[in-house]
């Protein structure tokens, strides 16, 4: 029973005798024979390429056609299938010998006189390789012990602000009103009545000069809107005879002035 070994077994084998370039000659032989080709100098682009024992066959028809053409007239001397490092533009493969496989590769013709080209030589292992470069010896590097650098002098403690103490508030005036400002008071064909009126018409007689004494009937009249004209004329407040909350405030303020009872246009 034959059995096939991987591809790198049978070119590295030492059981197989290795190929020599006798054998590269009778695989081009017998190549241009199956084609129906001619053997040629290989282009001067391959005389950089492989060993002096190369070999070059000229073929007719492109390079699909000539591996078909060899699969069927070398059979199972080659070995495997077809391989291709170019997306199938050329391929290559092995072919057998008394010596052992032999290189083969089917490429378009560079210099155009033929169809297609094919390309024979001795496997890479039985050229001989170079030897494998030497690693390098691995360089030990010694780090230096760093210096750490001076410590920083601390710096100076800086001295803490003293805090401000916040202004203290303005202590909103005290109001000497008896009762709280709810409206403002006008004289009006109903008159207006009630405590508030009382008060202010109780503070007005306090600030009149001179002071009869006395106390308001809680009613706004025509007289307590003419004193109201007198008080706002000495404080500098407009003078409409309404109380308003700016009257109000003036009123029941320490800082109210009193006013003649002289300057009251009584109506």
């Amino acid at each position: 029973m034959k059995v096939a070994l991987p591809l790198a077994a049978l070119l590295t084998s030492a059981a197989l005798a290795a190929p020599t370039g006798r054998d590269v000659s009778r695989a081009a032989t017998r190549t241009a024979e199956a084609l129906g080709g001619v053997l040629r100098t290989c282009p001067a682009s391959f005389s950089r390429v492989g060993t002096p024992d190369k070999q070059c066959v000229g073929a007719a028809g492109r390079v699909e056609a000539v591996r078909g053409q060899l699969s069927a007239a070398l059979g199972g001397d080659l070995y495997g299938v077809w391989r291709s490092r170019d997306g199938q533009r050329s391929v290559y493969n092995w072919v057998r010998t008394p010596g052992g496989y032999v290189y083969l590769r089917v490429q378009p013709d560079p210099e155009g006189r033929a169809g297609s080209l094919l390309y024979l030589d001795l496997p890479p292992q039985s050229a001989g390789s170079q030897a494998a470069p030497q690693a390098k010896p691995a360089v030990t590097v010694t780090p230096r012990a760093q210096t750490p650098p001076p410590a920083s002098a601390a710096p100076a403690p800086q001295p803490t602000p003293t805090p401000r103490p916040a202004p203290a508030a303005t202590p909103a005036p005290r109001s000497l009103a008896p009762v709280p400002f709810t409206r403002t008071l006008r004289l009006q064909a109903q008159r207006l009545n009630g405590a508030d009126v009382r008060a202010v018409q109780d503070r007005l007689i306090a600030l009149t000069r001179p002071s009869g004494g006395g106390h308001g009937d809680g009613w706004y009249g025509p007289v307590t809107a003419a004193t109201v004209r007198a008080f706002q004329a000495a404080n500098g407040l407009p003078v409409t005879g309404t109380v308003d909350r700016a009257t109000w405030d003036r009123l029941f303020s320490e800082e109210a002035k009193p006013f003649p009872a002289s300057s009251i246009a009584l109506p």
